[in-house]
């Protein structure tokens, strides 16, 4: 009997302690010059941090899974891995795509967890300019919009993509804030293009099966319907402050992108072949 409740607590004790920072806040190191970000798809609720009070703090399910698939898949096909960085913690205690305020909301558990994500995010985009001259993050999430698209935010406001593909490429202030600043300067394609042509990543993902937002398809979001732009992880860690890793947030729907293991897959696939597309006409070089 008391080696029965000797057992008890342990456990008990077990299960109150808080995880280490590196369980918290899993990195892994790639060679590809491709960053992966991955805030919202944690499940850990220790017990000893404080639950955030306000903000949005449902996870976006199956997307720590699907990110596996996406590293997966780029290193089949390009013989390299991706960084990545996950988030282990639930929402409900850590938004690591807020700034530290609403994201910790002054638990200093959470507070250390989104310093490490954040250092560890601008050490890989530090590494792939090192290694590569430059790079892309990729801020992957879930949405349950009607439209179920993937949505691409580049942190272009869907009020911004009403306006016409000349307007928009003459609109060097807003052209100026986004996350990919700088690849905007390096691709051959005009801004328009880039973010909802033919070759933008909407597009390309479109070529494969993947309706998405903006795209040729759709090039900019239905009256009053719902649209992610892009937050913190892209603005931070993005090239609209400086450097040469652009940014964008990827939204995936539930339907038919992370509501299966094997249409995860499927996008994974599509994701991965179609940034070799947008290496070779953007960043004008060859993704391995």
């Amino acid at each position: 009997m008391r080696t029965l409740i000797f057992h008890l607590l342990l456990a008990a004790t077990l299960h109150a302690q808080t995880p280490s920072l590196e369980q918290l806040i899993e990195v892994r190191t790639g060679t590809l010059p491709v960053v992966l970000t991955v805030p919202h798809g944690g499940t850990l609720k220790p017990e000893n941090i404080l639950a955030r009070r306000y903000g949005v703090v449902a996870m976006d399910a199956n997307t720590a899974e699907l990110s596996e698939m996406i590293s997966e898949e780029l290193e089949r096909l390009y013989g390299g891995k991706p960084h990545t960085i996950f988030s282990r913690l639930h929402r409900s205690k850590l938004d690591p795509n807020r700034d530290i305020t609403e994201a910790a909301q002054g638990d200093p558990t959470s507070e250390a967890a989104w310093r490490r994500f954040h250092d560890s995010a601008q050490k890989a985009c530090d590494s792939v300019m090192k290694q590569h001259g430059l790079g892309l993050l990729l801020d992957i999430h879930g949405h349950r919009h009607l439209d179920a698209r993937v949505e691409l935010g580049y942190l272009v406001k869907g009020d911004d993509l009403k306006q016409s593909d000349d307007e928009l490429n003459a609109n060097t202030a807003l052209i100026a804030t986004t996350s990919i600043r700088e690849l905007d300067k390096r691709s051959p394609h005009s801004f328009a293009e880039l973010v909802r042509g033919k070759q933008s990543l909407g597009g390309m993902l479109e070529a494969r099966g993947f309706r998405s937002l903006p795209s040729p398809t759709k090039a900019r979001p239905a009256l009053l319907a719902g649209f992610f732009s892009g937050a913190y992880d892209v603005a931070a860690h993005g090239s609209r402050d400086g450097g040469t890793v652009s940014a964008i947030q990827v939204e995936c729907p539930w339907n038919n992108v992370r509501d299966k293991p094997e249409n995860q897959r499927r996008f994974a696939q599509a994701l991965a072949a179609s940034l070799g597309g947008y290496f070779d006409v953007h960043f004008g070089r060859k993704l391995k």
